[in-house]
């Protein structure tokens, strides 16, 4: 088999950003060439990893135990000629990158196929990090010039605020997958049965449960993006607009009075734009900690 060029390991990775995830394809799409390319490989080596989970249910464990040992051999000097892999050893090689969240988000994707319910805040709160903290702290390296602990922890909470919005936005869907992220502690607390989820809104529970959890969400994203500074220039916008995005998703759910169940919550391509060319627009003039952050801790586009 003829090597893979380099080139074409990277535009293979674009395509599956680009068919998975419009979103994460905007925001990043305007990072300097080589940062975007690293990007589109990191996001290649999720998506797998998620896919082996989702669409190979019967396989799943068997497939990902060995897209582990594969990753475990391209640690250890062995590519496969593959363009995901090409593309990952350069990135690897240019950047960095700390292999650990790359194993915990393989070990998040495990634990899917175990753990169907969460008794705690706190399990719900590891298993964010594992499924959507760990993007997060791939990215790092890639996006910034150096690396802080304050980064780290602002990444992780980020990634919890999206993964909450996950949660909340697939609620209904999740239920008839005999999935529910919803942490049991929250629940009681609330008065909330999961059994309730197919009554919608009719279950008076789900509205002061759902407002709970969109608050905490809000808090992380507040967190998450006030990192925004410590980014060079040409990293910023990205950032930003990957969490404003997504964010967006709750603003919609939250409008719709928690209405979550008769259709999927959406972002049209419009409000993505907007967003994307506000903080384009804003980019040569940022001077200032918080400057996409109102005074309030509102995040505002």
């Amino acid at each position: 088999m003829n090597p893979i060029a380099l080139t074409d390991a990277y535009r293979t990775c674009e395509l599956v950003v680009r068919k998975h995830s419009s979103s994460f394809y905007r925001a990043f799409s305007i990072l300097p060439e080589p940062k975007r390319n690293a990007v589109w490989a990191v996001y290649a080596f999720c998506r797998t990893v998620d896919d082996l989970v989702d669409e190979t249910p019967e396989h799943a464990r068997e497939y990902l135990q060995a897209f582990e040992d594969c990753f475990n051999r391209f640690l250890n000097g062995t590519t496969p000629n593959h363009p995901h892999w090409i593309a990952l050893k350069d990135v690897f090689s240019r950047y960095p990158m700390d292999p650990l969240p790359f194993r915990d988000m393989i070990q998040g994707q495990r634990q899917d196929l175990t753990q169907f319910h969460y008794s705690t805040s706190a399990e719900l709160d590891h298993y964010c990090y594992l499924v959507a903290g760990t993007v997060g702290l791939m990215l790092l390296p890639i996006l910034a010039d150096r690396v802080t602990p304050v980064m780290r922890h602002k990444a992780i909470r980020l990634g919890r605020a999206m993964q909450i919005t996950n949660i909340l936005r697939d609620v209904a869907e999740d239920y008839n997958r005999g999935r529910v992220y919803l942490p049991q502690d929250l629940m009681n607390r609330f008065g909330y049965n999961p059994e309730e989820i197919p009554k919608g809104l009719a279950s008076s529970a789900w509205t002061p449960l759902f407002a709970h959890l969109t608050e905490s969400a809000e808090q992380d994203y507040i967190e998450g993006l006030s990192a925004h500074p410590y980014y060079p220039r040409d990293s910023r916008a990205s950032l930003s607009a990957a969490g404003l995005i997504y964010r967006q998703i709750l603003v919609e759910a939250q409008s719709a009075g928690g209405d979550v169940f008769t259709k999927r919550i959406r972002v049209s391509g419009k409000r993505k734009t907007a967003i994307l060319l506000s903080l384009l627009l804003q980019r040569e003039t940022w001077r200032k900690p918080l400057s996409i952050l109102e005074a309030d801790g509102s995040l505002t586009c």
